[in-house]
């Protein structure tokens, strides 16, 4: 049997992904925690020298230890990254899993800091100098948003790259 599909000068238009944002329930402990320790994310979405802290700070983001938003974001139905309180700062944090990237990061910002912030005090992201791509998302979700810097948000400069406050939820 032979699998009909596009030929080699055809390509398929892409399939809109759909992107859910929702809290963090009981059952994603493991996945957090797995995803958490990933060893991609080491030198990307951390430094190096954190790998340490993220024994703690990887489990920590299913339970409740310290108030704040935390939430899963889902790609097609399936787990595919974090959006909200780092357990250990407090300052926000996301991560996609690689197969998950590509456009959902943007959907999955704007989605978190419009619905799932209500009362929640100013907070910053820390990206790295190393994840432009990371910077990008953040600035798309914000022009989504109808945000201004300056209003809104602040982008400043900090060791190893950007410090991103967004106001309080």
């Amino acid at each position: 049997m032979t699998a009909v599909g596009p030929g080699p000068d055809q390509t398929e238009p892409p399939r809109p992904r759909t992107v859910a944002v929702r809290p963090v329930g009981p059952g994603d402990w493991w996945w957090l925690t797995r995803a958490g320790l990933a060893p991609e994310m080491a030198g990307v979405q951390y430094h190096w020298l954190e790998l340490p802290l993220q024994l703690y700070i990887a489990p920590a983001r299913g339970t409740p230890i310290r108030p704040g938003p935390r939430c899963i974001i889902e790609v097609d139905g399936v787990r595919a990254g974090y959006i909200g309180r780092n357990p250990l700062s407090g300052n926000l944090e996301y991560f996609l899993r690689p197969w998950a990237r590509g456009g959902t990061g943007t959907t999955a910002i704007a989605t978190f800091l419009r619905d799932h912030r209500a009362g929640d005090r100013r907070r910053a992201f820390f990206v790295s100098s190393k994840n432009e791509r990371s910077r990008r998302a953040l600035e798309r979700a914000f022009d989504r948003l109808g945000w201004h810097e300056g209003d809104e948000y602040q982008i400043a400069p900090a060791r190893m790259g950007w410090r991103i406050t967004v106001a309080p939820g």
